[in-house]
Parts: C-alpha cells; structure tokens; sequence
C-alpha cells in the first residue's frame, strides 16, 4: 500500500502550500505543486482582517503497519470442517461455511500467496480524496484540485517475483511477504481474527471460490493510531507517524475506518488468482506550521486489485 491514501500528505502539503508558498523540491509533483503555489497565492492577497487560517494536512503515502494491539488470537487455518486447500474440495457446499470457517480459508489462502516464491502479480489501485471541510473554507475547491492532481492517475504496474522477492517496474525489490498486504512488515501474516469481522460469504464461480469479509468499523485516534483490525488484513492511515519537514507538525488526528472489505479468489489448486481489497475512510486532522495552524476534515477510499499468475 505504499500510494494508499495520500490524504494526510495531501492536506500537509496543503496547509504548508497555502500558509508558507514552500516549494516541495522533494516530491515527484514538485511542477505541480509550485504552479498551484502561485495560484493559491493570488486568492489568498486580499486577507487583511485576520490571520491566514491553516489548511488541512494531507498525505501522499499512507504508512501501512501491521498492528500489534491485537490480543485476540488469529483463527487456525486447520479449523475443523475447513477444506485442507480454499477451494478444492467440490463436494462441499460453500455457501453453508461458518465465518469462522471462512476466514480461516481466506487466512490460509492469503498467507500462502504471502510465501510464493515464483509467480506474477498485477496490481491495480485506485485512491480518492475529497476535503469536506477546511478550516480556510474559502479556498476548499482549489486545494481539492491540488489534492487530485497530488493523487494523481490509478496505479496499474506488473510485479514479478521471483525465489521470494518482488521486483517492481522501476526496479525496486522487496521480499513477496512484505509487498502483498497487510504489507510494510515482512514478518507479518494476515492476522484477521473473528472478532473483527462483521460478515462472511462464499460463493462459487465456475470452477473457482470467492471468499468475501466485510470488516467491523473501528475508530482510531491521535493517541492510539492503529487499528486492530484492518492493520492485520489490509492497512491503514497514520498522520501522527509521518516523517515531516521541520516546523511542520501533525497536532491531532481521528480516522474512521467504517467496514472495509477483504474478498479472495481462489482456484481448485488452492491458489489465490485475485485479491481485492477495499478500504473507505473518513478522518480529521490537524496541523502546525510555525505560530499558524489549521484543520480539515476528509473522505477517501482505498481500492486495489492483485491478479495472480503461476
């Protein structure tokens, strides 16, 4: 998830564009970014009344951790009446499948394509980002426009891994196990546990089984940013976690993550050809620059799809 969700570097940028007139020689958007500088410059001449609000911080990468609060234990993929391999057995009825018996097979099935050491991997992902509310209202729609021009264009890039390591288009590697979610820790396993789920389905597709989990909302603040559930089955959004410029601080923040959703494809050999998964938010958050602050709330949704081959 490393493009997931640029809010929180978006509104940043934003508060840091619109307050200070800082060219981001850093970031990949820097043409942008300066031309939308002097844009937002030109609104702002007028203000004589009252200081310069602060905008809302955004983000360019959410930060995905795999979460250690957890203390429930993760369902055994060797739960009983569970099929040895998601998907190969024909004769049961998948429809009739427990939520636990579920995720133990989607647990299983993710896991494994976490651990293959030869295969290719297309990835797809989407992300949106709208501020609902700024704390310098008059200029909302034009840092909306900086902000979609930062998220830039769908993600669309052929991964190939091979003896465990992912290579990426542009040459960067990293271990399979860290590149597929829940991702950034090579250690980690999709971890979901039943206590974290508010639905499961099975269906069948031809010859193949899908598997779909809904998550249960959960909530998260400044002081306890991960979130138990979608951290250890997809990811999520830390603004008090970023590595900002100084003078730049991230002063609060809240995340609502309301029912994100995990569904797998799995074929008769028991390998999964595609994983989706989709993630909406809503969050507020709040930033410092010098002596002038500022807030924003947002929307935002993360949609990504991994098709495999063998």
């Amino acid at each position: 998830m490393k493009k997931e969700v640029k809010a929180i570097i978006a509104l940043v940028l934003a508060v840091w564009i619109l307050l200070m007139g800082i060219e981001i020689g850093a970031m990949r958007e820097k043409k942008k970014i300066a031309s939308a500088n002097s844009t937002v410059a030109a609104s702002q001449a007028p203000q004589t009344t009252e200081p310069t609000t602060s905008q809302p911080v955004q983000q360019d990468v959410i930060q995905v951790q795999p979460s250690t609060q957890s203390s429930v234990p993760a369902v055994n993929p060797s739960t009983p009446d569970s099929a040895a391999t998601p998907g190969s057995d024909t004769s049961v009825d998948v429809s009739a499948l427990s939520k636990e018996q579920i995720l133990a097979k989607v647990s299983e099935a993710v896991n494994k394509v976490k651990n293959e050491q030869n295969m290719t991997a297309h990835k797809t992902e989407y992300i949106t980002v709208n501020l609902t509310r700024l704390s310098a209202e008059s200029v909302r729609s034009t840092v909306n426009g900086i902000i979609s021009n930062l998220v830039g264009e769908p993600t669309d890039e052929i991964i190939k891994v091979a003896n465990g390591t992912a290579t990426y288009p542009d040459g960067k590697t990293k271990p399979v196990k860290e590149a597929i979610p829940p991702s950034n820790d090579a250690t980690k396993d999709f971890a979901l546990t039943v206590d974290g789920v508010a639905s499961a389905t099975a269906t069948k597709q031809g010859e193949n089984t899908v598997y779909t989990v809904i998550l249960v909302p959960e909530s998260t603040t400044a002081a306890s940013p991960i979130p138990a559930h979608n951290s250890v089955a997809i990811g999520y959004l830390n603004l008090m976690g970023l590595d900002l410029p100084s003078g730049v601080s991230i002063t609060d923040s809240k995340m609502e993550y309301p029912g994100s959703t995990v569904e797998v494809t799995v074929n008769p050999a028991g390998q999964v050809i595609k994983l989706v998964n989709k993630m909406p938010m809503t969050g507020f958050g709040a930033a410092k620059i010098a002596f002038v602050s500022g807030d924003a709330d947002f929307e935002g949704n993360l949609d990504e799809t991994w098709e495999f081959t063998y």
